[in-house]
């Protein structure tokens, strides 16, 4: 079937090939590989319109909706809404339907009781409204792809295109339901557990690509990622010939001598009118791009290569002091960026045809991936889960050329180099289609290198000492409570972090933390530290005035304050203390909770004027001691 051309959107080419405009008008081919589910889409639609009533076309990968919003009136098809909730839900259930079984595609705007050109009454949904309210309506969220096209007589559809699930998915409030063949019916039991227990690895299923197909210019930078590991047996890896190095990675069939799909992705030009990552630079957002790297027709790797140099060159050079020693440094260390970077490539969807973005604005690297994270990951345990690609196999072959890490910890890293600079961590989050993940560098916080220079190397290494020392640079006492969802860890695992924080020093001598010595228990910074952070602490040798949000911070934690508390956590002398208090009190902030009101042992709770919490009657006592 002849589709019309129409900018900014998607068509189907015949012999099964989507074209896409991006925003800036070029042409974006998705071959047949890469998604047979779009390609079955072509083939229906070209059947339909030779007049082939559409539900006889329908398969279990293959559904045809009407939008319920456009009806008939006086003979006359209305134009229908572009919002519209039973249309909405309806096609949600759809989705489940595929997303529990093998995943498919749902064409909107056909009317699968006609065929021939009749059948093709259209659509008005709005494409980005109804991808949000699908992800709305699913429980747990699905999201779908949702790509726009013409037919001959200018009928405009909407093709949703739903990838395989690794948990069952439903209508809030509706039932559970797979597709079997041609009909959406209830699953079972048994169904339930089949979904949960099956994993199909896209990267790691075959292609027809062959060695022939290679790109030499990928193959040439496989051998320099090997040769600059300088371990001996990835730099012997890097001397094999061409298809020894092929099989080695695991991307080459020894037996059919055809590639896998991660094999085709990173080492051949398997689309010649897309790229797979769109890397753009600029001094602020707003400002016109400096450099732009979204050159279609190269494979990944090649397309890696280049983006990591861009981003290397145009990482700015900071002026560096550790201990007063001037050096040149990178705004964003390029450890956790080439993490950033892989992790996007190892975790997204490959099965949807929009590339990586990376944004490179000022000082700041935003990675933006299709896709989710994998099962089981979520913004609260990100660093802590054990990886789980969602291309097993592409994951490893990254690993075995040493651009990702050995041992799944790139999580781990990226919250090191930044903090070990005295920059905030990653921060990581999920959309309703794509993960973002957001490094904000600078100028390294001189403060911050000069203790964490100091610290011996098995520190350095370990994320949990590293967030500690974050952690205390902003507040005066930590304890394993408190630590614990920094950490993504439970409070005795957090415990015992705190122990071997404590049992570390600074260059030898000096202890990192401290317990606080009065009755509020926890861990402050050493004397040492405190006095390389001194520059860097808000809370720590400042205007008494200065330390007062922070003796509330210390309430609500521990539930009382003491004049000790200011004077240790602080570095308050006695009669500042006292006057903090005083003045805390008379504000009505905090009121005296034990029964002397003068002297030693007298400890402060909230008050009535206390942000948020109820006023607890008198005590005889301490309720820490």
């Amino acid at each position: 079937m002849p589709i019309k051309r129409h900018p900014a959107v998607d068509r189907i080419l015949p012999g099964g090939e989507l074209s896409t405009r991006s925003s800036r008008g070029d042409r974006i081919v998705t071959s047949v590989w890469h998604d047979p589910r779009r390609e079955e889409a072509s083939r229906a639609l070209v059947t339909v319109h030779g007049g082939v009533r559409a539900a006889d076309v329908e398969t279990g990968t293959l559904d045809f909706k009407e939008d319920q919003s456009r009806r008939v009136v006086g003979g006359l098809l209305t134009a229908g809404a572009t919002r519209h909730e039973p249309t909405a839900r309806d096609l949600a259930e759809a989705a489940c339907c595929f997303a529990n079984a093998h995943g498919g595609v749902v064409i909107v705007g056909v009317d699968d009781r006609a065929g021939g050109p009749a059948a093709f009454v259209g659509t008005s949904l709005d494409p980005e409204w109804l991808r949000h309210r699908i992800w709305e309506l699913t429980d747990p969220h699905l999201a779908v792809d949702i790509e726009t096209i013409f037919s001959d007589g200018g009928e405009r559809l909407l093709v949703i295109v739903v990838s395989s699930g690794l948990t069952a998915h439903k209508v809030s409030g509706g039932r559970y339901k797979h597709r079997v063949g041609a009909h959406c019916v209830e699953m079972l039991g048994v169904d339930h557990a089949a979904l949960v227990s099956r994993y199909i690895d896209w990267s790691a299923e075959p292609t027809t690509m062959r060695f022939a197909d290679v790109d030499f210019a990928a193959l040439l930078v496989a051998r320099q990622v090997l040769r600059a590991t300088e371990e001996p047996g990835r730099v012997a890896l890097a001397s094999r010939s061409d298809e020894d190095l092929l099989r080695a990675l695991g991307v080459l069939d020894p037996i059919t001598g055809t590639l896998t799909r991660a094999g085709a992705l990173l080492f051949t030009v398997t689309d010649r009118g897309r790229s797979h990552l769109d890397y753009i630079r600029r001094v602020r957002p707003g400002a016109d791009a400096q450099v732009r790297v979204d050159e279609p027709g190269r494979s990944l790797l090649v397309e890696f290569n280049e983006v990591e140099i861009s981003i290397r060159l145009a990482n700015q050079r900071v002026h560096a002091v550790r201990l007063g020693a001037r050096g040149i440094g990178e705004a964003i260390p390029r450890p956790a960026a080439r993490e950033a970077l892989v992790n996007a490539i190892m975790h997204r969807d490959w099965t949807r045809p929009e590339p990586i973005t990376i944004e490179h604005l000022g000082d700041q690297l935003v990675v933006t991936s299709p896709g989710r994270f994998p099962h089981g990951v979520d913004t609260s345990n990100v660093l802590t889960t054990t990886s789980r690609p969602t291309n097993p196999h592409l994951a490893n072959v990254m690993r075995s050329l040493r651009l990702a890490e050995r041992e799944a910890i790139g999580v781990d890293r990226m919250y090191r180099e930044m903090i070990l600079l005295g920059h905030r961590p990653p921060v990581i989050t999920q959309t309703v289609d794509a993960v973002r993940c957001v490094l904000i560098g600078g100028s390294p916080v001189e403060p911050v290198t000069d203790l964490t220079s100091l610290l011996s190397d098995d520190a350095r290494a370990d994320v949990d000492i590293v967030l500690i020392i974050y952690w205390l640079s902003d507040h005066p006492r930590v304890d394993a409570g408190t630590l614990a969802p920094l950490l993504q860890k439970t409070p005795e695992e957090a415990s015992e972090a705190l122990t071997r924080a404590r049992h570390e020093s600074i260059d030898g001598n000096s202890v990192l933390i401290t317990p606080v010595k009065v009755g509020g228990g926890g861990f402050r910074l050493g004397n040492r530290a405190r006095e390389l952070l001194a520059a860097r602490l808000p809370y720590f040798d400042v205007l008494p005035k200065e330390v007062k949000p922070f003796v509330v911070e210390l309430v609500v934690e521990q539930g009382s304050v003491r004049a000790g508390d200011l004077i240790d956590c602080f570095g308050l002398r006695s009669i500042q203390a006292s006057r903090v208090l005083s003045e805390l009190r008379d504000d009505g902030l905090l009121a005296v909770g034990s029964v002397k009101t003068v002297g030693q042992g007298v400890f402060y709770i909230a008050g009535p004027r206390f942000p948020g919490t109820p006023v607890p009657p008198p005590v005889a006592d301490d309720p820490r001691s």
